[in-house]
């Protein structure tokens, strides 16, 4: 195709260039801005009941704009447009149900389609719609009390646990076990920022145990539980309850990694007998170690009340033990202590105490700690019960029949 222009000269434009110059002007629609809109619509559920809630005013906030969302009969709403790039909030707020607030990031257009220049999204207008579920809590709901059970890794029973709780509400969504079939697009619920601001619990525990009381806790509120601060084991890795859903729950806790405790001096093959029947302190083993050591047997009666248990003698004239009507599992009835004083653990007998009849210059050959004993009697850093090893252990193969005190 020509055109004649000015005098007598002409330009020769293919239609196709035309076409194009055409198209690049918008054609029939207009001049593109790269405007970039984003509609919301969805509903806003009761979290309690699992009923949508009809009554209720949603806006979309962004910078300094806030622009207030349109709720039909039934109770879903529509609301925009949000420009893309932009991080937004939406608030939500019903008579009877606490405070909703969602802070969440910007969404960025369509990506341009593989043909297109990567610059077309700046001068292509586009419009997105997303499908968006609430859940608001009423006001008045009161949930039940929590039960954190604190359980140690290397002795689950026995309820000794003492230190720090901390209760930390989340971003997590809330409560949707009666909502599920509720929620139109899996993963896209606004979860209440709000709720992050429902005061953190820290407290003591004892025993063990720790119950959170109803008034501490918000409905609906998830909560990371740690716990720390308790002698010898290390911070626990975080639990959650779910406040209004969750009764309890346990936590175990693991041992500090401390070194191998090393026996570097022992006086278990020069220990005596008892000169006489009537000695409060004989067959003494001293046993040292390269650092602060105490108890790590868990069972009832602790390391000496398996070193009485295991503890015997021989006499010259046969004397025998005091047998009383009953053993206590608590109290060593037949003389044996354990003590530690730093890096000194010491085991005594008191023969005072564990003989029965004296027999008139009766005297003893031998005391002996059994292996058995040594086997069940255990011993740790310093509030490092992951170091823990036994008496024997310890030792070594050199007191294989047990430590063996003769007479002096």
């Amino acid at each position: 195709m020509s055109l004649m222009i000015g005098k007598g000269r002409s330009w020769t434009v293919s239609l196709l260039a035309m076409g194009a110059l055409s198209l690049g002007c918008g054609g029939n629609d207009g001049p593109h801005t790269g405007k970039h809109d984003i509609w919301f619509m969805g509903a806003v559920i009761d979290g309690a009941s699992g009923m949508p809630i009809t009554t209720y005013e949603i806006s979309l906030v962004w910078g300094t704009n806030s622009v207030k969302g349109k709720v039909d009969a039934s109770g879903r709403y529509t609301m925009g447009p949000l420009p893309a790039w932009n991080d937004y909030g939406v608030i939500i707020s019903s008579n009877g149900y606490r405070a909703f607030s969602s802070y969440n990031a910007a969404i960025a257009p369509p990506a341009p389609g593989s043909t297109s220049l990567s610059a077309d999204v700046y001068t292509a207008d586009t419009t997105q719609t997303f499908n968006y579920d609430a859940s608001l809590f009423p006001s008045t709901l009161a949930p039940a009390a929590v039960t954190i059970s604190v359980l140690k890794m290397d002795d689950p029973t026995s309820n000794t646990a003492a230190g720090k709780i901390r209760l930390q509400p989340t971003s997590q969504p809330p409560l949707q076990s009666q909502q599920t079939q509720q929620m139109e697009i899996q993963g896209q619920v606004w979860t209440n920022d709000a709720d992050l601001y429902a005061g953190a619990i820290s407290a003591d525990f004892t025993g063990g145990v720790f119950v959170v009381p109803p008034a501490m806790l918000t409905y609906g509120v998830t909560y990371s539980v740690s716990v720390y601060n308790v002698d010898g084991y290390q911070p626990s890795p975080s639990a959650n309850i779910q406040a209004g859903s969750s009764t309890g729950t346990s936590i175990t806790i693991t041992p500090l990694l401390a070194a191998p405790l090393v026996v570097i001096a022992n006086t278990a093959s020069s220990c005596h007998a008892p000169t006489s029947l009537t000695d409060t302190m004989s067959a003494v083993v001293t046993l040292t170690f390269q650092e602060p050591v105490e108890d790590g047997t868990t069972g009832s009666g602790g390391g000496a009340e398996q070193l009485d248990n295991g503890v015997s003698f021989i006499s010259n004239m046969g004397t025998s033990f005091l047998t009383p009507l009953t053993f206590s599992p608590t109290v060593q009835e037949r003389g044996v202590t354990l003590t530690f004083a730093g890096n000194v653990a010491t085991i005594a007998w008191n023969a005072n105490v564990g003989v029965g009849t004296k027999g008139s210059g009766d005297t003893l050959r031998s005391v002996t700690y059994s292996l058995g004993s040594l086997q069940t009697t255990y011993l740790q850093p310093a509030k490092s019960p992951g170091s823990r090893a036994t008496l024997a252990a310890l030792l070594g193969n050199t007191f294989s029949n047990g430590i063996v005190c003769t007479a002096p």
